[in-house]
C-alpha cells in the first residue's frame, strides 16, 4: 500500500476534479489517512465470506450517481468482480488470473526480462497509470501523512522515554509479518545499533510489531546502550509514521516500514534473504539493499528449512559500512 501511494498521488494530479473512492482493507487505511487525494473511502471486510463481501461492496459502489471508472491495482479476481459487480462504466486492470473477460481494459503485464514475476510493484502500478495517458507515471516515490494530533502523541512518548530533543534517532526495524525466513538475528541488530549509538549518538528505537515483543527484548539485552522500545499495542501505525519521520537513518529487514522509511526521504539500509529485491525495487537513490547469493534463494519460504544461510551471510560490519557510506554522501549533499 505505501508504494501503491504514488499510484494515488498520480491520479489526483491527472483527475484533479474527480471523486475518487478507495476500497481497501481496513488494516492498510492508516497507510494512506490524511492523504489529499481522494474522498473516501470504502472498507473491505475480511471477517465475511468473500462471495458476501463482494456483493455488499458492489451494492455501495453502485449508489448514485455510479463511477466511471475503476482502476484495479490488485491482480485478483475478487477484485475484478468487484469492479464489474459495481457497475463502473470503464474497468481497467491487468489481463492476470483469468478476469480478462470482467474488465473494459485488459491491459498486458509489463515487460521486464525474462522472468514476469520479477516486475517492481512500482513499474506495474505506472503500468496502468501510463495505459490511461497519465502525466508523471515516472515519479514512484512513495509518500505518506500524519495528523497534528500523531505529531504531539509522537512527542510525548518519545519524552516519556527519556529522548533528548535534538538527539539523532536510529530506526531499527527486526521483524517482518511474511516470516521468520526474512528475520536478521537479534544480537547483530544490536551490534549496529550500538555502533551508531557510539559513534553518532545516535539512540535507537526498536519498531515491532504484533508478536515481536520478544525479538525487541532480545536487541535491548545484547546492547550496551539503552533502546526506546513501546509495548505492544501502545503504537499505532499513525505514531509509527511519526516516529520514523523523525529518524536519521533506518536498518530494517524487507519489511512493510523500509517503505516509510523510504517516503521520508531516510537514508534505508535493507537486509534482504529469502526474497528476490527486484519486486521491491523503487529507484530510491539513498538505499542499500545487501543480500547474499546463495544455492537455495529465493525462496520465498516463510520458514527456513536449513540453516538460513541467506541472512546469516550478511554481517553486522557489512551492514555499518552501507549505513556510514549512505550517512557520508548524505552530509555531502548537505554541503
Amino acid at each position: 500500500m505505501i508504494t501503491a501511494t504514488a499510484t494515488l498521488r498520480c491520479m489526483r494530479r491527472n483527475y484533479p476534479s474527480a471523486h475518487i473512492t478507495l476500497v481497501l482493507e481496513r488494516y492498510v487505511r492508516p497507510v494512506v489517512e490524511h492523504a489529499p487525494w481522494y474522498d473516501d473511502i470504502v472498507e473491505c471486510d475480511r471477517s465475511r465470506a468473500p462471495l458476501r463481501d463482494v456483493m455488499r461492496l458492489a451494492r455501495v459502489l453502485r449508489e448514485p450517481p455510479g463511477y466511471d471508472l475503476a482502476l484495479l491495482l490488485t491482480h485478483a479476481f475478487r477484485s475484478a468482480l468487484l469492479a464489474r459487480l459495481s457497475g463502473a462504466a470503464r474497468r481497467v486492470g491487468h489481463a492476470r488470473e483469468g478476469r480478462s473477460w470482467l474488465l473494459t481494459d485488459p491491459v498486458p503485464w509489463p515487460a521486464c526480462g525474462a522472468d514476469s514475476r520479477l516486475v517492481p510493484k512500482v513499474k506495474v502500478y505506472a503500468s496502468l497509470l501510463d495505459y490511461l495517458g497519465c502525466e508523471g507515471v515516472d515519479d514512484w516515490r512513495p509518500e505518506v501523512f500524519t495528523s497534528p494530533g500523531e505529531e504531539r502523541d509522537c512527542d510525548r512518548m518519545l519524552a516519556s522515554r527519556g529522548h533528548e530533543q535534538g538527539r539523532p534517532l536510529l530506526a531499527l526495524v527486526p521483524g517482518a509479518a511474511f516470516g521468520s525466513s526474512k528475520l536478521w538475528e537479534p544480537a547483530r541488530f544490536a551490534r549496529v545499533a550500538d555502533h551508531f549509538f557510539e559513534r553518532h549518538g545516535m539512540r535507537a528505537i526498536v519498531f515491532a510489531g504484533p508478536g515481536e515483543g520478544p525479538i525487541a527484548e532480545e536487541i535491548a539485552a545484547h546492547m550496551r546502550s539503552s533502546p526506546i522500545r513501546f509495548r505492544e499495542g501502545e503504537m499505532t501505525f499513525g505514531h509509527m509514521k511519526a516516529m520514523v519521520r523523525r529518524c536519521s537513518l533506518m536498518i530494517c529487514n524487507d519489511t512493510g516500514p523500509r517503505h516509510l522509511g523510504i517516503a521520508y526521504g531516510l537514508p534505508v539500509v535493507t537486509i534482504m534473504g529469502p526474497t528476490h529485491p527486484a519486486v521491491t525495487h523503487t529507484d530510491y537513490p539513498k538505499e542499500i539493499v545487501l543480500r547474499e547469493e546463495v544455492p537455495c534463494g529465493p525462496c520465498y519460504r516463510r520458514r527456513c528449512p536449513t540453516d538460513h544461510q541467506c541472512m546469516k551471510a550478511i554481517r553486522p560490519e557489512q551492514v555499518i559500512e552501507a549505513a556510514e557510506m549512505l550517512l557520508a554522501r548524505r552530509d555531502t549533499e548537505r554541503g
